[in-house]
């Protein structure tokens, strides 16, 4: 039987595999020959840049990106941490439409980056429902009728899913008025969940020179599934001024 090699660099293991002994002593020296390059290699400095404080707030009528709550007054600017980090939360209020919709986030993004101040980092942001999704693709208005339709397809509202079965479920401990309080207003939206964990709730993209590094036909997209909803959508940017 041949050997199984654990190979490592920088303390993570990367994987586990059968190999020959040979293969294996050959594997083991580049393994140890990169961690060593990896931990010895110099820090480089970034230049500091000017700070970008005062800039307006962002806000939007449908999309307004606001503050996160700290134990700082409002009226300060978001704290620095040692060397020039940033770590700064925002919201993003969206009204959604009726059943299966998407929004292209990425001017509100935009100008929570730059509201920040931030020039080297990455933004990471997160939709804050069950039955939405955070994607990264084209905000073409016919690609996204395609999206609607395709995604109608794949997970039917009208299939007969266990979680719509409200007379099975219990309501949540201490839920106001009981079980008919919480079935009243409790949607049967198995699919929208589906799908939400089939898009995902989150994407992270990095920030150089202030700006978003996404490719030139891409968007950040926030997918309602379960519409008509107020949602918010968390944006943390995290960097260096």
């Amino acid at each position: 039987r041949l050997p199984y090699l654990q190979l490592a660099a920088a303390g993570s293991i990367l994987t586990v595999t059968p190999v020959s002994p040979e293969m294996a002593a050959s594997m083991s020296a580049f393994a140890s020959a990169a961690a060593t390059k990896w931990t010895d290699a110099p820090r480089q400095e970034r230049p500091r840049v000017a700070s970008t404080a005062g800039l307006p707030s962002v806000r939007r009528i449908a999309h307004r990106c606001a503050a996160a709550s700290t134990p700082a007054s409002s009226s300060e600017s978001p704290p620095s941490l040692p060397g020039g980090m940033v770590f700064e939360y925002t919201t993003l209020e969206v009204e959604t439409q009726l059943g299966i919709s998407l929004f292209d986030i990425t001017p509100q993004i935009n100008e929570c980056v730059g509201a920040s101040g931030v020039r080297s980092g990455f933004v990471n942001v997160l939709s804050r429902h069950t039955t939405t999704g955070i994607t990264i693709n084209e905000a073409e208005a016919r690609l996204m009728d395609d999206v609607r339709q395709y995604l109608r397809a794949l997970a039917p509202a009208d299939k007969p899913y266990l979680h719509n079965d409200l007379h099975l479920r219990k309501e949540p401990d201490g839920w106001p008025g009981g079980w008919e309080a919480w079935a009243a207003q409790e949607p049967e939206n198995c699919h929208s969940h589906l799908l939400s964990m089939l898009l995902g709730n989150s994407e992270t993209v990095p920030v150089v020179d202030g700006k978003l590094t996404l490719g030139t036909w891409q968007s950040v997209l926030l997918v309602e599934l379960d519409g008509p909803r107020k949602r918010t959508v968390g944006v943390q940017v995290v960097g260096q001024k």
